[in-house]
């Protein structure tokens, strides 16, 4: 299979994600615009390759920044789910192998949407005079101090009933693993409710939620992936929806109780 070809499908499968499996997911207004800038994104990062001093051909950055243009908060799910920074940091690395250039080893991606954009997007190529050991390509969890934290399995069954948060960003579905058409694995859910166990856990999504440590403001946020039936947060009696795709999620309480789908979850800090 080519390359281009398979960007198109993982692309393809993330979309599908974001319209929760249907099967046109390509057809939803600015899905294939959304597509044609990924392409356009790679072919312009290629073309900054230069020749290098041994007649081999480099790739003389190693930070790329793609500023991109959200309308609206639909228009920027839909980029954020295409834009994904680690797919799009390793698509970036297989189609300059595939130019025959050679990537440097500390090439880093970042993503943003600036609210004034004035051009639908913008691609900067840069070479970082910081050392590339104070330049981390990801962030390091062992650096932040996460807040105490677990979730009770209260209805359903789950992997773990009782489990605790011990990484920055935890996701939550019905199965251990997500595979793409051709079995390839595109998604690990560390919390999963297999559907055979319990009657509530077939309401629970693939690919349902994700929780994320904010060290910022030392809280942990909940954020829903798509899901079929919703994410849902009851609060002293008051219901919270979890709007799909949100860019900011919603913080969680201690006491807090987390629906997915029809299976209940108790959100606890501390100890």
């Amino acid at each position: 299979m080519s390359l281009l070809r398979r960007i198109e499908k993982s692309l393809d499968q993330r979309l599908r994600g974001v319209f929760s499996g249907g099967s046109a997911a390509g057809d939803e207004p600015g899905t294939r615009e959304g597509v044609e800038l990924y392409r356009d994104a790679l072919d312009q990062i290629a073309h900054r390759a230069t020749a290098g001093k041994r007649g081999d051909r480099i790739f003389p950055f190693n930070r790329v920044t793609l500023e991109l243009a959200a309308a609206d908060p639909e228009r920027k799910a839909i980029l954020e789910t295409i834009f994904d920074p680690g797919q799009f940091l390793d698509d970036i690395r297989d189609t300059l192998k595939q130019e025959r250039v050679t990537p440097p080893a500390d090439l880093a991606v970042n993503i943003h949407f600036p609210e004034n954009a004035l051009v639908e997007m913008r691609v900067i190529c840069e070479r970082s005079k910081e050392e590339p050991a104070q330049v981390p390509t990801s962030p390091a969890p062992a650096t932040v101090a996460l807040l105490p934290a677990r979730l009770v399995t209260i209805s359903g069954v789950a992997s773990s009933p009782e489990f605790y948060l011990e990484r920055p960003t935890i996701n939550l579905g019905r199965e251990a693993e997500i595979s793409d058409s051709l079995g390839r694995a595109i998604r690990r859910n560390e919390l999963w409710f297999p559907e055979d166990a319990h009657e509530a856990n077939p309401s629970v999504s693939r690919s349902h939620a994700h929780l994320r440590f904010d060290p910022t403001a030392r809280e942990w946020r909940i954020f829903d992936d798509g899901s079929s039936i919703g994410t849902t947060i009851f609060r002293a009696g008051r219901r919270i929806d979890v709007p799909p795709h949100a860019g900011r999620g919603v913080a969680l309480r201690h006491g807090d109780e987390i629906y997915l789908g029809q299976v209940r979850l108790h959100f606890e800090t501390g100890g």
